[in-house]
């Protein structure tokens, strides 16, 4: 469905999430500039961008909407979403980060779980509970902040909901974080998003 799909790309990207228990501490935040292609369930894959705390997620293909962009600020938790609407011309629509999705806790609270590898890169695991899927998620981190894979249990089976398959570290160019020139976004109040697209509520 696709808001599994939409809460797997969020959970996999920067993991803000709250987590119970006295060993818990602050989860890395990315610190370098890089870009990153990805796939989630359902055939989704994307293209994840960072600058300074800013995030840009553009669907690639799968089920999710072609075009669709994300525009994250990881500091105010908030995001805007840049979609095509048929029969009107492309919009903006400005929202917080749902409640229980990633981004909506500035404080990133997880417990180290050991180390592990991906994409060939050594990272450390760390373990949080998301209350969007009320179970024990665990992410593979970089020494500078980046989510190469982040995995759960579903039905008592291992499941991917987020995996880097290409990453490349490089500066990025800040004017993509922001909206287009003469593009203003449409503050969506909490009243009308049921009129909104399943994938962004």
């Amino acid at each position: 469905m696709r808001r599994q799909g939409i809460a797997s790309l969020m959970l996999g990207i920067c993991m803000s999430f709250d987590i119970a228990g006295a060993a818990a501490e602050p989860m890395p935040a990315p610190t370098a500039d890089y870009r990153a292609r990805a796939r989630a369930p359902q055939g989704v894959q994307l293209d994840v961008f960072h600058h300074q705390g800013k995030v840009r997620v553009e669907v690639a293909s799968g089920n999710l909407p072609n075009g669709m962009v994300s525009l994250i600020d990881l500091q105010n938790s908030s995001m805007i979403v840049l979609m095509n609407v048929p029969g009107m011309d492309r919009i903006a629509v400005e929202m917080d980060m749902p409640p229980g999705f990633a981004f909506s806790d500035a404080n990133r609270q997880g417990t180290r779980a050991g180390s592990g590898e991906a994409l060939g890169e050594a990272c450390e695991i760390w373990r949080f509970e998301p209350k969007a899927l009320n179970q024990p998620v665990e992410s593979c981190i970089t020494a500078d902040g980046i989510v190469l894979r982040t995995t759960t249990s579903m039905g008592g089976k291992p499941a991917v909901l987020f995996e880097v398959t290409e990453l490349t570290r490089a500066p990025q160019d800040p004017a993509q974080f922001a909206l287009p020139k003469g593009m203003k976004a449409r503050k969506v109040p909490s009243s009308m998003r049921s009129l909104l697209p399943d994938l962004i509520r």
